[in-house]
């Protein structure tokens, strides 16, 4: 079973169709700035072709109210 994570989309580090590009984004990402918030590569849970990388500090509670935060299933953490 996945873990759900939301996020708001204008949050995004990153969008790609390619994991490994994702993985590589946050990488960069990672080694310019290491001090920085864990970030999290997630897959979006309606477009399963849909990676990306998010501060893992920009995750939010599921906000009913909120059509602006989408569901996202986690793949990994940096």
């Amino acid at each position: 079973m996945s873990e759900k994570v939301f996020f708001n989309p204008g949050d995004q580090i990153a969008n790609t169709h390619d994991f490994g590009e994702a993985m590589r984004s946050a990488q960069i990402y990672k080694a310019k700035d290491p001090l920085a918030s864990s970030l999290i590569i997630a897959k979006d849970a309606k477009n399963n072709k849909s990676f990306s990388v998010y501060f893992e500090k920009d995750a939010t509670k599921k906000n009913t109210d909120d059509v602006s935060v989408i569901e996202y299933d986690l793949v990994d953490r940096i």
